[in-house]
């Protein structure tokens, strides 16, 4: 196998000395020889006209293709509002073709739409929806989990959980490349992920078999500014906000230059500020009436940076490198009052807790990456990562129980823990593509080795010294191996109909191994199993006005380390986590089909079915205590509509319209305890954009989310957001001023309730999301360097399963 690897590589790379040729380039315009910016340009053979290249104008309507072989081309263009346009035969043999087109309107209305030159806010694809994060003013000093909040289909909870379409488990790729964090140090990196770095935000689905079959909800990718000529150029920012209570800063920095052949970059963020939310929980158990008050604050500072380097051998084969690293040093601190009733009295006693906790966390990562492309279709790429995640966490924890007063101490408790977490991932795989019977066939590998290694130390704090408790402390090792393989086919059969189909088989072996002062069945779990994850999807144009499409896939959930772990971990005097070793993935068959009419009005029916769904649990146990756990529990099937459409009201006044609704039917056995939910779920985003005289804009949007529930049992109201921004660009466009405020009406609060089982909750709870931002971003240098290389690594699903502690 090793020997076979070796001489395709040694193929393939002998294959790319092929005669170069020179450049195509040009301008497109209308016919009133105004320039068109974001036309899709495609480089087509002439002989069967499969593509080699794309490229989007730019804003003064220019195009380029560099680097191609000698040879016969066609250009083709497509754009909203008017007709396509073919070329004429091009003959490459000289340094450079230079090809000016223009272009012919298809329909008046339309082209008023498009005549503004301007990227659309929001655009609907087959397979994804893209919001172009560069066209939303409202972006002013945001971050990136804001800009998630308002992306169409998508829900943040009030833990900063992500779900996509009504369901949960999301993959968070960045440039293409999944990102190494779990779910707490996830929102941390996008909370100090500034707008101004971003280009776009992509909504995939359902992924074809190239991607990992993790994720049930698909792949939201968010996509970094990128460059587009030789050269060098930058950009800095900076921000501040003011929230209800706190101030927050963030400022970054990002550098480009390349030559011929390499190509080097790099960037810096830094995000600092106190944020505060609010908890209330009123909990009635065993007819006690626990009433709780909590006000917490994370104070924390957060460095994030990336380098890395492409070198071009030559016009085929590129090697690179690129390193990441996140910084966060910080301190979560907790302050609560619980008032205990027994039913006779308003309350009769009150424990008052606090929590310290000292955080660090230190993540990395390095891609070593080789890519071989050539203009017959042919590819092969190949990535080895290495990711570390370290975290260290100190937790001081009094509970004071005073009465009714609060004038005399009944008792006290005090607890200490400490929890340092390390991982490490390692992650191999290939991609090899090529023109196959009219179409293009796809194949690839993967292995992937993950250790973790959390140690849970829990001290009773008496007369002022640590007393470690062996029987609430632990040790868990946990090991896993995956390694899968892929085939994809895709061809375009005529102008009307293409097809994609594929098959990835994943093989998954994993040994936790728990030491603890108490012996357990699940001190040493072991699994094995293998899953195969079948997609397809085509596309039908009806007529130049309605094209359908219809996709399919099959996906897994596994479990996110922490959770395996099966120790109990104490979260206040009252309240304490376990983890689940036994915890099975979970897996999810997915259809979608989709009509769009003139390219912008789209509509999609969904339909999702979760099987052997785990879900987070707040059950009862002892007399006074809850706890709350991980189950394979449930199944759910979820059916939804999504409609998107813009709407152009004036020429300097666009509104884009998003409405998503979902009808999910839950149904769970909790032990013998049967649950079943059947409930719609709608969301509503409007986005309204107003184009003002000397260079200012104008944005208006909001959303508005519908009752649904949290955790299979919690019934939320409705919330939503109304935001407003201005933007002005000065010194030559080069310095963009944006000021903002989100949340105007401070509607985002949560409410929720949960009746299971003899325990009744009535909760709700706020962030600072009501905020006045100011950013200022400024460009420099070359407006058109060449971008970064965009790769996907090796280390996939599994760096999305870590969960911060």
């Amino acid at each position: 196998m090793k020997f076979t690897c070796t001489a395709l590589l040694l193929l393939i790379i002998g294959s790319s000395i092929n005669s170069f040729a020179g450049n195509i380039q040009g301008k497109v315009s209308d016919f009133d020889g105004k320039p068109l910016s974001y036309v899709t340009i495609l480089l087509l053979k002439s002989t069967d006209s499969s593509l080699i290249k794309g490229d989007i104008t730019n804003n003064v309507g220019e195009y380029s293709f560099e680097k191609i072989d000698a040879g016969e081309y066609l250009i083709n263009t497509i754009n909203l509002g008017f007709m396509k346009y073919y070329s004429a035969p091009l003959t490459l043999n000289a340094s450079t073709i230079t090809l000016n087109i223009k272009l012919t309107s298809s329909n008046k209305n339309i082209k008023e739409v498009k005549v503004m030159s301007k990227k659309p806010m929001i655009e609907v694809k087959a397979d994804k929806t893209v919001f172009n994060v560069e066209q939303s003013i409202n972006s002013a000093g945001s971050n990136a989990l804001d800009l998630l909040r308002k992306s169409p289909g998508v829900r943040v909870d009030k833990d900063d959980n992500i779900e996509m379409r009504g369901k949960n488990n999301v993959l968070i790729y960045i440039d293409g490349k999944p990102n190494y964090l779990g779910s707490r140090d996830l929102a941390a990196v996008l909370k100090s992920m500034q707008a101004s770095d971003i280009e776009s935000i992509e909504l995939i689905t359902n992924p074809s078999a190239k991607y990992d079959a993790s994720g049930n909800a698909g792949i939201i990718n968010i996509k970094l500014k990128k460059n587009k000529k030789f050269g060098t150029n930058g950009s800095a920012n900076i921000g501040f906000a003011q929230g209800r209570r706190f101030p927050k800063y963030n400022a970054g920095i990002q550098l480009n230059n390349r030559n011929k052949q390499v190509n080097i970059f790099g960037n810096y963020g830094i995000n600092f500020g106190k944020n505060h939310n609010d908890q209330n929980l009123d909990r009635q158990q065993n007819g006690i009436r626990y009433d709780l008050r909590a006000d917490n604050i994370n104070d924390d500072v957060t460095h994030n940076a990336k380098f890395g380097m492409d070198y071009f051998v030559d016009d085929k084969n590129v090697v690179g490198f690129m390193l990441n690293g996140i910084l966060t040093d910080g301190r979560f601190s907790s302050a609560s009052k619980t008032y205990i009733s027994n039913g006779s009295s308003p309350y009769s006693e009150v424990l008052i807790a606090s929590n310290e906790m000292p955080i660090s966390r230190k993540n990395g990562s390095i891609n070593l990456n080789y890519k071989y492309e050539d203009t017959s279709g042919r590819s092969f790429n190949i990535d080895g990562d290495y990711g570390i995640f370290n975290s260290q966490a100190h937790s001081y924890q009094p509970n004071t129980y005073w009465d009714k007063t609060e004038s005399f101490i009944q008792s006290r408790n005090i607890f200490r823990n400490n929890t340092p977490t390390s991982i490490d991932i390692y992650a191999i795989k290939t991609d090899y593509e090529q023109n196959f019977l009219k179409g293009k066939i796809g194949l690839g590998a993967k292995a992937a080795y993950v250790k973790t290694d959390n140690d849970f130390q829990f001290y009773d704090v008496i007369n002022s010294v640590d007393i470690l408790n062996n029987n609430r402390s632990n040790h868990f090792i946990y090991h896993e191996v995956v390694t899968a393989g892929y085939i994809n086919y895709s061809r375009q059969f005529n102008t009307r109909f293409s097809l994609q189909t594929g098959l990835r088989a994943e093989q998954t072996n994993s040994k936790g191994n728990l030491s603890s002062g108490m012996v357990g069945k699940d001190d040493i779990v072991k699994r094995s199993y293998l899953n195969l994850f079948p997609n397809a999807g085509f596309s039908y144009t009806i007529n130049p006005k309605h094209t359908l499409g219809m996709t399919y896939s099959r996906r897994i959930d596994r479990p996110s380390y922490q959770d395996l772990n099966p120790f109990e971990n104490k979260l206040d005097e009252l309240t304490y986590e376990k983890g689940n070793a036994f915890l099975r993935p979970q897996y999810t068959n997915s259809f979608d089909l989709t009509h769009s009419f003139m390219q912008f009005f789209t509509t999609s029916l969904s339909y999702s079915r979760i099987t052997d769904m785990f879900m987070q649990t707040t059950d009862t146990t002892e007399f006074s205590r809850t706890y709350v756990t991980q189950k394979n529990f449930a199944s759910m099937d979820v059916a939804g509509i999504n409609i998107s459409f813009p709407v152009p009201v004036k020429k300097r006044w666009m509104i884009y319209a998003n409405v998503a609704a979902n009808y999910n039917d839950l149904q769970a056995n909790f032990e013998g305890r049967i649950l079943r939910n059947k409930y719609w779920t709608y969301m509503l985003y409007a986005d309204n954009n107003f184009t003002l005289p000397k260079d200012y804009s104008l944005n208006i949007s909001g959303w508005f989310s519908g009752p649904t529930y949290w955790g299979g049992t919690f019934r939320t109201k409705p919330m939503g957001s109304l935001d407003i921004g201005l933007q002005k660009l000065l010194l030559n466009k080069q310095l963009t001023v944006r000021l903002g405020a989100t949340d105007v009406f401070a509607s985002s609060r949560w409410f929720a309730t949960s009746n299971f089982s003899g325990l009744y909750i009535k909760g709700n709870g706020n962030w600072e999301s009501r905020q006045i931002k100011l950013n200022l971003s400024y460009r420099f240098g070359n407006n058109q360097v060449a971008k970064q290389r965009e790769r996907e690594s090796g280390a996939s699903k599994e760096s999305n399963r870590i969960k911060g502690k």
